[in-house]
C-alpha cells in the first residue's frame, strides 16, 4: 500500500506542478531547455556528418599512414560516435547533467514559494550541488545502460522477449533512475549523504517511478507520432527535452513537500530572518 501511495503522490504531483509554473511565473525557466535543445541537436548532427567523413576515409583505401592511420582513424570514429550517442541518445541524462544548476535554483526556488522559507546563499553549496546533480546523473546513466545491456538484453537472448515486453523492461528501469536523480536535489538540500539519498528512496521507490515514469513518457509518447515533415518528427522525439526537465524538478519538490514537510528543514529560515 505504501508503493501505490507514493507511486500516486508522484503521479499526481505533475498535475500540481503544471498548475503551479504558471500561477507563479516559472514558465520563463522553459526558455532555457529551448535553447539548450537547439545547441545539443546541432552539435549532435555535427558528430554524425564527422563520423560519415571519417568512414569515407576508411573506405577509401588512400590513406597515407597505413595500418597506423586506418588504427588511428577507427579511434576518432568511435570517439565521435560516443559523443553522437551522449548528444542524441542520452539527451535525457545530458540535459540533467548541462541543467544541473538550473535544476537546483528552480528546486529551492519552489520549495521558497511553497513553505515562505529560503536558504541562505552559499557559493559553496551551491557549487557542491551542482557537482553532486552531475554526478548523481553520471551514475544514473551508468546504472541504467549497466542493467539494460548487462541483464535485460542477456534476458532477451535467452527468453526471446517480443518488442513490446523489451521495451516496457527498458522504460520501467529508467523510471527509477529518472525519479532518483531528481528528487536527490531536495535531499542534498537536507543534506543527506549519497547512501542516506540511496536508502531514502528504497524506501519510497514508488515516489521514484513515480516521478520517473511520467519524464520518460514525456520523451517517449510523442516520438511514437511519425508525420511526413523531418523538423516535426524531430521536434516530437525530443518533446521532453523541451518541457520535461523544469516540470518534473517542481513535480519532484512538490511531492517531496508533502511527503516529508519542507518547513521542517533544519537548513531553510523564515524570508523576515534572512539576513
Amino acid at each position: 500500500m505504501k508503493f501505490q501511495k507514493h507511486l500516486f503522490l508522484g503521479l499526481k504531483s505533475y498535475v500540481e506542478a503544471f498548475h503551479f509554473i504558471f500561477a507563479n511565473k516559472l514558465w520563463k525557466y522553459f526558455l532555457i531547455p529551448l535553447i539548450l535543445f537547439g545547441i545539443i541537436f546541432y552539435t549532435g548532427h555535427a558528430f554524425e556528418e564527422i563520423i560519415k567523413t571519417i568512414q569515407v576515409d576508411i573506405d577509401s583505401e588512400k590513406y597515407s599512414w597505413g595500418i597506423v592511420g586506418k588504427f588511428w582513424l577507427w579511434i576518432k570514429k568511435y570517439f565521435f560516435k560516443l559523443l553522437s550517442f551522449l548528444f542524441l541518445d542520452a539527451t535525457k541524462y545530458l540535459v540533467m547533467i548541462l541543467l544541473s544548476p538550473l535544476l537546483a535554483i528552480l528546486s529551492e526556488k519552489t520549495e521558497e514559494i511553497l513553505t515562505g522559507k529560503v536558504y541562505k546563499f552559499n557559493l559553496r553549496q551551491l557549487i557542491k550541488d551542482v557537482k553532486r546533480g552531475i554526478g548523481i546523473a553520471i551514475r544514473m546513466l551508468i546504472g541504467e545502460f549497466s542493467i539494460i545491456y548487462l541483464i535485460w538484453w542477456p534476458m532477451d537472448l535467452i527468453f526471446d522477449f517480443s518488442p513490446f515486453i523489451w521495451q516496457t523492461g527498458v522504460l520501467l528501469i529508467g523510471f527509477y533512475f529518472y525519479g532518483f536523480a531528481y528528487i536527490d536535489y531536495i535531499n542534498e538540500r537536507l543534506r543527506l549523504s549519497v547512501s542516506e539519498s540511496w536508502k531514502f528512496m528504497k524506501k519510497h521507490a514508488g515516489l521514484a517511478i513515480g516521478i520517473g515514469g511520467i519524464y520518460s513518457l514525456f520523451y517517449k509518447i510523442p516520438s511514437l507520432v511519425n508525420t511526413s515533415n523531418s523538423l516535426t518528427n524531430m521536434i516530437l522525439d525530443n518533446f521532453g527535452v523541451l518541457f520535461a526537465p523544469v516540470l518534473v524538478i517542481v513535480a519532484a519538490t512538490i511531492a517531496m513537500h508533502k511527503l516529508v514537510d519542507l518547513n521542517k528543514s533544519k537548513f531553510s529560515v523564515n524570508k523576515n530572518d534572512k539576513k
